[in-house]
């Protein structure tokens, strides 16, 4: 968190020096009944930044008040005595420093809460802030939990963490996370987002302490707080899946070589943006390390830009050398260039790096049939993410279209009674989930020329409209139930059908509504060339054949010239 905004120069800090001070009394309404507030701020009343050095009173439960003499502007904020709990008066990352900018400046306060509560509705976040104290790292480390929208404790997710919480990254993970998960999209799986924030020590940056591209003692205790305290905090806290992400830019990608390389790393999945191999080489220990890792399915992507430094680049290059050198099976690899420099290039490679760890996420292309996906997509996504999943039809496009391309008979049927055992389908019809309804698996049969199969489905629609069945769907596929039934040449069963439709519809106008009339028209008009060709029913036939020529307009079905050519 930035500590600290000064943006006085060295000319208005001298015309500042040029008024007398003015005693003032600031007063600030804090949260709980227990807080007290120091002031700090930017001149020797205040404390000059030392967020422990001067206490307000208290006055009441909630208020604390200070008279002191100041200069003007002053410039200040509240703690609890340390920057780690900064008075929150706007949001968490919008919270500038407070100013008095002449004796008529209003001079109270409200906190809505400090930088290290749990409370993130009342600091104004979308996500859960809290400080979580630490015997690793000095003075611990404030946390940022995104969980899902529709989070279930029921239900396993998986955890992605990013350091350099602070910075505009973590919003930007926040906010591809939530919207490449869940319906619509469903690209990555509901996960879980920690933001690290590294925070300050004695007013300097732990940053490089904690990223520690040397790996010397400072590196390890942030590793020890990672994985004795961090990530078992969080697996006992909410429902994790035990896949693991960590996402590091610059040093931060750099600190995951070393994370990586721990025996007992609990990260399987890495999204290293903009890395280095320039602090402590460790291309050997790398290679060693993808040549002989027998763990469960990992997932290391590493980013590169076009105008960072040459360095880096050479780093992302030598990564893929050292993959491409030592190919596993259980590691999956991918090295991406990007437009842009070394901060501009974090947006696209986020979006990518998420979407390569998830990559076996829903992914029909890893099966090459339907059974092969039957069988072993839940156990994978078991396996691999630790997520249990259900079947969803609109998973299943890519297997349907092959069964199409395919024309397989057996294997649609099968299909059919796959989505009817797990109960995938449902129309506003039908009362519950269950199969595929009978015209919906008349035109699927119709698609890979199944005509028996699909002249059979047809005739049960036709007695489960509005049962399961949705009328429009019947009545809008009628040529399809007319090519069916004649190309199996069942020409007397097709003209009962046809009858029966157009009995149906005229009797029960809402099925249709506006589009009746159109409708009535159209299958009177198969009525009578089916009566004309086959020389059946001909009584049936010139009823159907006057109504067509008594309620005739212009319509999409047939032509006057067409009814013309009818007897």
């Amino acid at each position: 968190m930035n500590r600290k905004i000064v943006v006085l120069g060295l000319t208005l800090l001298f015309l500042g020096n040029l008024f007398a001070q003015d005693k003032r009394t600031i007063k600030v309404i804090v949260p709980h009944k227990t807080d007290e507030v120091f002031i700090t701020g930017n001149q020797e009343p205040l404390g000059n930044w030392n967020p422990n050095r001067i206490k307000m009173e208290k006055v009441s439960d909630y208020e604390r008040s200070l008279t002191l003499n100041l200069n003007y502007p002053a410039e200040f904020k509240f703690t609890k005595g340390d920057w780690n709990s900064e008075g929150i008066v706007k949001t968490l990352h919008d919270n500038p420093n407070l100013r008095l900018e002449n004796k008529d400046s209003k001079g109270i306060f409200m906190l809505k809460g400090w930088s290290d509560d749990t409370n993130g509705d009342a600091l104004g976040l979308d996500y859960n802030n809290m400080f979580f104290t630490s015997k690793y790292v000095d003075e611990g480390r404030q946390i940022k939990v995104v969980l899902p929208k529709n989070y279930n404790p029921q239900k396993k997710y998986p955890v992605c963490y990013i350091t350099d919480g602070e910075w505009r990254n973590f919003d930007v993970a926040k906010n591809y996370l939530e919207s490449l998960a869940g319906a619509p999209y469903d690209i990555v799986p509901e996960t879980i987002l920690v933001g690290i924030v590294h925070g300050a020590t004695d007013n300097v940056s732990n940053r490089n302490k904690d990223l520690d591209v040397y790996y010397n003692a400072s590196g390890k205790k942030f590793k020890d707080f990672l994985f004795k305290e961090l990530i078992p905090h969080m697996n006992k806290t909410y429902s994790t899946s035990g896949f693991n992400v960590m996402i590091g830019h610059s040093n931060g990608a750099e600190y995951s070589h070393h994370l990586l390389l721990e025996p007992d790393n609990p990260f399987r999945g890495f999204i290293s943006i903009s890395t280095n191999f320039y602090s402590r080489d460790v291309r050997k220990e790398m290679s060693e390390f993808m040549k002989n890792y027998e763990g469960k399915p990992m997932y290391y992507f590493v980013a590169n830009s076009e105008f960072d430094s040459a360095d880096r680049i050479e780093a992302g290059d030598d990564y893929e050398k050292i993959y491409n050198a030592n190919k596993n099976d259980r590691i999956s690899f991918k090295k991406q260039l990007f437009e842009g420099g070394h901060n501009s290039m974090v947006p696209a490679s986020l979006f990518e790096g998420l979407r390569f760890v998830f990559k076996d996420f829903k992914n029909q292309k890893n099966y090459p049939t339907f059974y092969a996906y039957r069988t072993n997509y839940l156990n994978d996504m078991k396996a691999i993410y630790g997520l249990e999943v259900t079947y969803n039809l609109s998973d299943m496009d890519h297997f349907i279209s092959a069964i199409f391309d395919n024309k397989k008979e057996k294997e649609l049927g099968d299909y059919f009674d796959f989505v009817e055992e797990h109960k995938l389908w449902q129309n506003h019809y039908m009362k519950e989930p269950g199969g595929l309804d009978a015209m919906n698996k008349g035109n699927n049969y119709f698609v890979i020329e199944a005509y028996m199969k699909s002249a059979e489905q047809y005739a049960i629609a036709l007695e489960q409209l509005e049962i399961t069945v949705e009328p429009a769907v019947y009545y809008y596929n009628h040529d399809k139930i007319v090519q069916s039934f004649n190309k199996i040449g069942q020409h007397k069963e097709l003209m009962a059908l046809l009858i029966k439709s157009k009995d149906l519809l005229h009797k029960n106008p809402q099925f249709l509504n506006r589009s009746k009339k159109a409708m009535l028209l159209a299958l009177n008009f198969e009525i009578a060339k089916l009566s004309n060709a086959q020389n059946i029913n001909r009584k049936e036939g010139k009823k159907a054949l006057k109504y067509c020529k008594d309620n005739f307009n212009k319509n999409s079905y047939f032509t006057l010239e067409e009814l013309k050519a009818l007897k």
